[in-house]
């Protein structure tokens, strides 16, 4: 008998947690698809609208290819006149320079050297959004659109209504990880997992913030079979 209870009792928490790790996936994905659409954005009187690039690997020679496609969805965004100023978010890894990297490349492509601003600190998800209500306060911008790739919207956007930043998320289609499967999909569960993640105490994240950042970046691509593609850089923006 006491087996039996303890065997049904494994059963249904093995069915929470599936219909819990649904949930949450169906929430990513359901942001995710929102992310790829036309842009709508009503400007709010007496500030700039912005659009914010956040940052992800970067290398000796420039903006890694995941981190080029959001450039230049970023770009196509400022041509089409969705914006008055760009934001360049990003975090240091050794001597790589995210930000400067994004910078050089957005200056590259046109953009006037007056409308592209820094967003500092912005090592990860949460810095770059502290950082974007910062700027909404001390340089009135906002309401802001989101750059990045679109698996990332849904945890963008919950962690914007924490702080109360007004966002939208964009983001390409068509990036690296979006068209490879096998990595969008382990990129998909790995936020999945993020969004709770986020949701923790920072006195608790702070102390799992280096392991955990390295492994939601780098589980995706083994789990994808790219093993090569892992590098000591970040496939997104910094640790979580």
């Amino acid at each position: 008998m006491r087996w039996q209870v303890a065997g049904a009792a494994a059963a249904f928490l093995a069915a929470g947690t599936a219909a819990a790790g649904a949930f949450l996936v169906a929430r990513v994905i359901r942001a995710e698809r929102a992310a790829i659409r036309p842009v709508v954005l009503t400007p709010t009187p007496g500030q700039r609208t912005a659009l914010v690039v956040f940052g992800a690997e970067t290398l000796p020679t420039g903006p890694s290819r995941e981190l080029a496609s959001r450039l230049s969805h970023t770009v196509r965004l400022w041509h089409a006149g969705v914006a008055d100023v760009v934001v360049a978010s990003g975090g240091v890894d050794g001597e790589l320079d995210e930000v400067a990297a994004m910078i050089t490349a957005l200056l590259d492509a046109g953009l006037p050297p007056d409308a592209v601003l820094e967003g500092r600190p912005g090592g990860n998800t949460r810095q770059t959004l502290a950082t974007m209500a910062r700027m909404d306060v001390e340089e009135g911008l906002g309401p802001w659109i989101a750059v990045s790739t679109p698996y990332h919207a849904r945890r963008i956007r919950d962690e914007a209504n924490r702080v109360g930043v007004a966002v939208i998320v964009s983001g390409p289609a068509d990036s690296p990880e979006t068209t490879n499967r096998a990595v969008h999909r382990s990129r998909v569960l790995t936020e999945a997992v993020a969004t709770v993640y986020y949701v923790l105490p920072t006195t608790l994240t702070s102390r799992l913030r280096t392991t955990s950042g390295t492994l939601r970046h780098t589980l995706p691509l083994l789990i994808a079979g790219r093993a090569g593609d892992v590098t000591p850089g970040r496939a997104e923006t910094g640790s979580p």
